[in-house]
Protein backbone atom coordinates (compact mmCIF):
# COMPACT_ATOMS: atom_id res chain seq x y z
CA UNK A 1 0.00 0.00 0.00
CA UNK A 2 1.62 3.36 -1.06
CA UNK A 3 1.57 6.08 1.67
CA UNK A 4 -0.34 8.92 1.27
CA UNK A 5 1.87 12.40 0.93
CA UNK A 6 2.56 14.78 3.65
CA UNK A 7 2.56 17.94 3.53
CA UNK A 8 5.87 19.33 4.46
CA UNK A 9 6.51 22.27 6.63
CA UNK A 10 9.31 25.11 5.25
CA UNK A 11 12.12 23.31 3.73
CA UNK A 12 15.12 24.69 2.58
CA UNK A 13 18.04 22.61 0.75
CA UNK A 14 21.26 24.32 1.16
CA UNK A 15 24.01 23.09 -0.86
CA UNK A 16 26.67 25.44 -1.98
CA UNK A 17 29.13 26.02 0.56
CA UNK A 18 28.13 24.93 4.22
CA UNK A 19 25.57 22.03 2.86
CA UNK A 20 22.57 22.22 5.23
CA UNK A 21 19.02 21.23 5.18
CA UNK A 22 16.63 24.34 7.44
CA UNK A 23 13.74 23.33 8.24
CA UNK A 24 11.30 26.11 9.60
CA UNK A 25 15.31 28.27 9.50
CA UNK A 26 16.81 25.82 11.48
CA UNK A 27 19.05 23.00 10.72
CA UNK A 28 17.58 19.93 10.25
CA UNK A 29 18.90 17.26 12.44
CA UNK A 30 19.66 13.71 11.10
CA UNK A 31 18.50 10.54 12.84
CA UNK A 32 21.41 8.96 11.30
CA UNK A 33 24.34 9.72 8.62
CA UNK A 34 23.06 7.64 5.59
CA UNK A 35 19.43 9.26 6.03
CA UNK A 36 21.74 12.66 4.68
CA UNK A 37 24.12 11.03 2.64
CA UNK A 38 21.16 9.55 0.56
CA UNK A 39 19.47 12.62 0.19
CA UNK A 40 22.94 14.57 -1.39
CA UNK A 41 23.22 11.78 -3.57
CA UNK A 42 19.70 12.46 -5.35
CA UNK A 43 19.88 15.94 -5.23
CA UNK A 44 23.17 15.20 -7.39
CA UNK A 45 21.37 12.49 -9.48
CA UNK A 46 17.94 15.01 -10.34
CA UNK A 47 17.16 12.45 -12.80
CA UNK A 48 17.02 9.46 -10.74
CA UNK A 49 19.47 6.73 -9.67
CA UNK A 50 18.94 2.59 -9.40
CA UNK A 51 19.52 1.21 -6.33
CA UNK A 52 22.63 -0.94 -7.30
CA UNK A 53 24.28 2.07 -8.87
CA UNK A 54 23.08 4.18 -5.85
CA UNK A 55 24.86 1.24 -3.16
CA UNK A 56 27.58 0.96 -4.87
CA UNK A 57 28.68 5.01 -4.78
CA UNK A 58 27.30 5.47 -1.37
CA UNK A 59 28.72 2.83 0.45
CA UNK A 60 30.89 0.19 -2.06
CA UNK A 61 27.73 -2.42 -1.04
CA UNK A 62 26.72 -5.04 -3.55
CA UNK A 63 22.76 -4.93 -4.18
CA UNK A 64 22.31 -7.73 -2.16
CA UNK A 65 19.51 -8.41 0.88
CA UNK A 66 21.37 -6.91 3.52
CA UNK A 67 22.22 -3.95 1.64
CA UNK A 68 18.88 -3.77 0.17
CA UNK A 69 17.23 -3.55 3.82
CA UNK A 70 20.07 -0.57 4.50
CA UNK A 71 18.37 1.34 1.50
CA UNK A 72 15.19 0.72 3.23
CA UNK A 73 16.56 1.86 6.75
CA UNK A 74 18.02 5.05 5.25
CA UNK A 75 15.08 5.86 2.96
CA UNK A 76 12.25 5.80 5.59
CA UNK A 77 14.73 8.17 8.13
CA UNK A 78 14.96 10.24 5.54
CA UNK A 79 11.44 10.24 4.76
CA UNK A 80 10.50 10.66 8.46
CA UNK A 81 13.54 13.97 8.88
CA UNK A 82 11.53 15.45 6.07
CA UNK A 83 8.37 15.45 6.99
CA UNK A 84 7.12 13.66 3.76
CA UNK A 85 6.31 9.99 2.80
CA UNK A 86 6.62 11.40 -0.84
CA UNK A 87 9.82 12.86 -0.36
CA UNK A 88 11.52 9.76 -2.80
CA UNK A 89 9.74 8.22 -5.35
CA UNK A 90 10.44 4.70 -7.16
CA UNK A 91 10.18 5.50 -11.47
CA UNK A 92 10.43 2.50 -12.98
CA UNK A 93 13.11 1.36 -10.72
CA UNK A 94 14.71 4.78 -10.40
CA UNK A 95 14.93 6.78 -6.95
CA UNK A 96 14.06 10.12 -7.22
CA UNK A 97 13.49 13.58 -5.00
CA UNK A 98 10.42 14.64 -5.10
CA UNK A 99 10.25 17.92 -7.47
CA UNK A 100 9.38 20.06 -4.81
CA UNK A 101 12.54 18.97 -3.18
CA UNK A 102 14.81 20.10 -5.91
CA UNK A 103 12.65 23.44 -6.17
CA UNK A 104 13.64 24.45 -2.96
CA UNK A 105 17.36 24.25 -3.32
CA UNK A 106 19.85 27.04 -3.92
CA UNK A 107 20.86 25.12 -6.93
CA UNK A 108 17.25 25.70 -8.51
CA UNK A 109 17.52 29.69 -7.46
CA UNK A 110 20.85 29.71 -9.46
CA UNK A 111 20.07 28.34 -12.51
CA UNK A 112 16.57 30.17 -12.49
CA UNK A 113 17.87 33.13 -12.21
CA UNK A 114 20.80 32.38 -15.02
CA UNK A 115 17.49 31.43 -17.30
CA UNK A 116 15.51 34.85 -16.22
CA UNK A 117 18.97 36.76 -17.25
CA UNK A 118 18.97 34.40 -20.76
CA UNK A 119 14.92 36.09 -21.44
CA UNK A 120 15.49 39.87 -19.69
CA UNK A 121 14.77 42.60 -21.97
CA UNK A 122 16.56 45.06 -20.36
CA UNK A 123 19.79 45.47 -19.01
CA UNK A 124 18.55 46.23 -15.65
CA UNK A 125 16.60 43.75 -15.55
CA UNK A 126 19.61 41.25 -16.90
CA UNK A 127 21.52 42.51 -13.97
CA UNK A 128 18.56 41.76 -11.09
CA UNK A 129 18.48 38.68 -12.37
CA UNK A 130 22.34 37.60 -12.36
CA UNK A 131 22.58 38.97 -8.84
CA UNK A 132 19.23 36.58 -7.71
CA UNK A 133 21.63 33.69 -9.33
CA UNK A 134 24.68 34.80 -7.44
CA UNK A 135 22.76 35.59 -3.97
CA UNK A 136 22.53 31.98 -3.12
CA UNK A 137 26.16 31.30 -3.87
CA UNK A 138 28.29 30.59 -1.18
CA UNK A 139 31.13 28.28 -2.57
CA UNK A 140 31.09 24.95 -3.83
CA UNK A 141 28.53 22.50 -4.02
CA UNK A 142 28.45 20.10 -1.84
CA UNK A 143 32.25 20.67 -0.18
CA UNK A 144 31.43 18.18 2.50
CA UNK A 145 31.62 15.25 0.20
CA UNK A 146 34.48 13.72 -1.29
CA UNK A 147 33.55 11.06 -3.62
CA UNK A 148 33.80 10.19 -7.54
CA UNK A 149 29.53 10.27 -7.53
CA UNK A 150 29.51 14.63 -6.68
CA UNK A 151 31.61 15.46 -9.49
CA UNK A 152 29.10 15.89 -12.44
CA UNK A 153 27.52 17.94 -10.27
CA UNK A 154 29.66 20.06 -8.74
CA UNK A 155 31.27 20.84 -12.53
CA UNK A 156 27.59 21.54 -14.01
CA UNK A 157 26.48 24.11 -10.73
CA UNK A 158 30.24 25.39 -11.15
CA UNK A 159 29.82 26.13 -14.56
CA UNK A 160 26.59 27.91 -14.10
CA UNK A 161 27.94 29.88 -11.16
CA UNK A 162 31.50 30.97 -13.02
CA UNK A 163 28.99 32.14 -16.12
CA UNK A 164 27.09 34.23 -14.22
CA UNK A 165 29.64 36.08 -12.52
CA UNK A 166 31.50 36.19 -15.99
CA UNK A 167 27.76 37.90 -17.76
CA UNK A 168 27.51 40.29 -15.08
CA UNK A 169 31.64 41.45 -15.55
CA UNK A 170 30.52 42.05 -19.08
CA UNK A 171 27.63 44.89 -18.13
CA UNK A 172 30.17 46.29 -15.62
CA UNK A 173 32.36 46.27 -17.97
CA UNK A 174 30.15 47.70 -20.73
CA UNK A 175 29.14 50.75 -18.77
CA UNK A 176 33.00 51.35 -17.74
CA UNK A 177 32.78 49.74 -14.28
CA UNK A 178 35.79 48.95 -14.18
CA UNK A 179 36.27 47.68 -9.94
CA UNK A 180 33.20 45.69 -10.24
CA UNK A 181 34.08 44.16 -13.39
CA UNK A 182 37.37 43.52 -12.24
CA UNK A 183 35.92 41.82 -8.62
CA UNK A 184 32.98 39.54 -10.54
CA UNK A 185 35.54 38.49 -13.08
CA UNK A 186 37.92 37.57 -10.55
CA UNK A 187 35.65 35.74 -8.90
CA UNK A 188 34.85 33.93 -12.28
CA UNK A 189 38.77 32.82 -12.59
CA UNK A 190 38.72 31.71 -8.61
CA UNK A 191 36.01 29.40 -9.06
CA UNK A 192 37.31 27.69 -12.07
CA UNK A 193 41.03 28.77 -13.06
CA UNK A 194 40.55 26.50 -16.11
CA UNK A 195 38.40 28.46 -17.23
CA UNK A 196 38.74 30.23 -21.15
CA UNK A 197 42.16 31.54 -21.34
CA UNK A 198 40.25 34.93 -23.16
CA UNK A 199 39.13 35.83 -19.38
CA UNK A 200 41.85 35.71 -17.97
CA UNK A 201 43.57 38.11 -20.85
CA UNK A 202 40.35 40.28 -19.82
CA UNK A 203 40.96 40.08 -16.50
CA UNK A 204 45.00 41.29 -17.13
CA UNK A 205 43.37 43.95 -19.08
CA UNK A 206 40.80 44.74 -16.44
CA UNK A 207 43.97 44.96 -13.65
CA UNK A 208 46.10 47.09 -15.79
CA UNK A 209 42.82 49.60 -15.60
CA UNK A 210 42.03 49.86 -12.01
CA UNK A 211 44.89 48.73 -10.03
CA UNK A 212 47.94 48.83 -12.50
CA UNK A 213 50.52 46.88 -14.76
CA UNK A 214 52.12 45.17 -11.80
CA UNK A 215 48.13 43.81 -10.45
CA UNK A 216 47.54 42.66 -14.04
CA UNK A 217 51.52 40.81 -14.83
CA UNK A 218 51.12 39.24 -11.09
CA UNK A 219 47.94 37.65 -11.82
CA UNK A 220 49.14 36.59 -15.29
CA UNK A 221 52.67 34.93 -14.02
CA UNK A 222 50.40 33.42 -10.99
CA UNK A 223 48.05 32.15 -13.92
CA UNK A 224 51.55 30.73 -15.92
CA UNK A 225 52.34 28.86 -12.40
CA UNK A 226 48.81 27.58 -12.25
CA UNK A 227 49.17 25.69 -15.65
CA UNK A 228 52.88 24.91 -15.39
CA UNK A 229 52.22 23.06 -11.82
CA UNK A 230 48.73 21.79 -12.33
CA UNK A 231 47.80 20.96 -15.75
CA UNK A 232 51.54 20.87 -17.28
CA UNK A 233 50.85 23.23 -20.13
CA UNK A 234 52.17 27.29 -20.77
CA UNK A 235 50.12 30.57 -21.63
CA UNK A 236 48.95 30.67 -25.08
CA UNK A 237 51.34 33.02 -27.11
CA UNK A 238 49.27 35.87 -27.21
CA UNK A 239 48.68 35.48 -23.69
CA UNK A 240 52.35 36.07 -23.42
CA UNK A 241 51.67 38.97 -25.87
CA UNK A 242 49.55 40.57 -23.95
CA UNK A 243 51.68 40.43 -20.71
CA UNK A 244 54.29 42.01 -22.36
CA UNK A 245 52.32 45.29 -23.42
CA UNK A 246 51.46 45.46 -19.98
CA UNK A 247 54.61 45.52 -18.84
CA UNK A 248 55.81 47.94 -21.25
CA UNK A 249 52.98 50.00 -20.04
CA UNK A 250 50.38 49.85 -22.86
CA UNK A 251 46.54 50.14 -21.96
CA UNK A 252 44.68 47.54 -24.01
CA UNK A 253 41.64 47.45 -22.76
CA UNK A 254 39.16 48.88 -25.99
CA UNK A 255 36.31 50.05 -23.64
CA UNK A 256 38.47 52.20 -21.85
CA UNK A 257 39.55 53.53 -25.57
CA UNK A 258 36.24 53.81 -26.57
CA UNK A 259 35.13 58.34 -26.36
CA UNK A 260 32.57 58.87 -23.43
Amino acid sequence: MTEPAVSSPTLHLRTLGDAAVMLRGQPLVWPARSAEELLWYLHAHPDGAYRADLLADLWGLDDDPAAANRFRVALHRLRAALGRADAVAEVRGRYLLHPDLLAASDTAALHAGLRAADLARTEAEREDALRRALACVDGEYLPQVRADWVEGARAYHRAARVRAYVSLSMLHCARRECPLAVQTLGRAVQSDPLIGEDHHQRLMTCLAQTRGRFEAVEHYRRYRRYLRDEVGDTPMPDTVELAERLKAGDLVCREAEQPG
